[in-house]
């Protein structure tokens, strides 16, 4: 193949007139290659923007996505509009904040309206007048965990519309629905309470969390998807240090999240001087049902961060849970499904802070008690009885 196209191009060239110069041939060469790397450029380019449109008309920003992915801030980065995990999109419902400050929902559409009273009805039972802005968005965070849980599959195929459980409209109906809907649940509830809010997403962009500014001044992170489970607090009101644990924003276009006062770990530290004192402090509050215990402590040597992780593990040991590696002497804490979920430990400025979190055992959101189960358990017995 090669040898034909070298005897093509050589055969053009016996075709040139030969009152051309040698500088005449090269010219034209140069224009020939020329025009087939245009051509090659085009046909590429024609594919990329027809890919491209495509992509964006069925996704959302997915150039966005993918620049993200490789660590990449794109400069673009948005609060609304945004395709969280190729499935769900952050919207905003300005719409229905701004018709319960006004008090009449007379501009809202049919759906919107279902999520007007909802909402106003929540807001009523559980928010005070005499509440401080961080009582009211601790309160809505309580309420949320308490009553909302991630949707997930059953064995039954019962079908949940990915446009209602990313949106407020499908979370309050429903009581189910992904990170994006909590995140925008909860900021609509911020925003009926006139406390600013915002909806952040990752820089992988597959999951959506919130910033929270209270007293008018320091923003915190507050991720209520990941604690629908517990409501331990382990995600909640963080700054900066915190939150970048575990996960990744962009830090550029969000608020710097800086405060202090109302980051739930620091104000709920307690300092350890001995720290093999941490089992027992960890016991106490684990016996008073407490959701979660944090400490924080200063290390004198190398060694102490791998003594403070044993002591941990060693703990939940006894106490059961996501932690526990001890399957034989935790039957009882595992039965119940109380134990520890989950531990970290964060280097902050000039100290360590250590944050344990516990599981509560209980069944949220299950409408079934053991009554319903061992009804159940009879009827299932009854229409496959034991042969012989």
């Amino acid at each position: 193949m090669a040898k034909k196209t070298i005897s093509s191009m050589d055969n053009f060239q016996e075709k040139l007139p030969k009152a051309g110069s040698q500088k005449a041939s090269n010219l034209l060469l140069t224009l020939l290659a020329a025009c087939l790397v245009l051509s090659l450029l085009a046909a590429i380019m024609s594919i990329f923007v027809g890919v491209k449109v495509a992509k964006f008309d069925s996704i959302g920003s997915d150039l966005q996505l993918a620049v993200s992915r490789m660590g990449i801030v794109s400069g673009d980065t948005q609060e609304d509009d945004v395709t969280i995990s190729d499935l769900y999109t952050v919207r905003s419902t300005k719409d229905i904040s701004n018709a319960y400050l006004a008090g009449r929902d007379s501009g809202l559409d049919a759906k919107q309206k279902e999520v007007y009273d909802l909402a106003s009805a929540t807001l009523k039972n559980i928010i005070k007048d005499d509440m401080t802005t961080f009582q009211k968005e601790k309160a809505v965070y309580d309420w949320m965990c308490k009553n909302l849980e991630m949707a997930e599959s059953t064995e039954v195929n019962i079908p949940v519309s990915s446009s209602q459980i990313d949106e407020p409209y499908g979370v309050l109906k429903t009581g189910t629905g992904v990170p994006v809907g909590f995140a925008t649940t909860f900021r609509m509830f911020m925003e009926m309470l006139e406390i600013p809010c915002m909806v952040v997403h990752d820089t992988a962009f597959t999951n959506a969390w919130n910033e929270v500014q209270l007293d008018d001044e320091n923003w915190y992170h507050v991720d209520v998807g990941s604690d629908i489970t517990y409501g331990n607090y382990e995600n909640f009101n963080m700054n900066e240090p915190v939150c970048a644990y575990k996960h990744t924003w962009d830090t550029e276009f969000f608020p710097a999240a800086t405060g202090t006062k109302y980051c739930y770990a620091l104000m709920k530290a307690g300092e350890v001087k001995d720290l093999y004192n941490i089992p027992t402090r960890i016991k106490k509050a684990y016996d008073k049902k407490r959701k979660c215990i944090f400490l924080k402590f200063k290390t004198k040597s190398g060694k102490d961060l791998e003594l403070v992780d044993e002591l941990v593990s060693r703990t939940a040991d006894y106490l059961g849970g996501n932690l526990s590696q001890n399957t034989d002497s935790t039957e009882t804490a595992e039965s119940t499904g109380r134990g520890v979920a989950d531990a970290v430990c964060i280097k902050m400025d000039d100290y360590y802070l250590l944050g344990v979190f516990f599981a509560d055992g209980s069944q949220k959101n299950s409408a079934l008690d053991q009554k319903d189960y061992n009804k159940i358990s009879r009827a299932v017995e009854k229409a496959f009885p034991a042969v012989g």
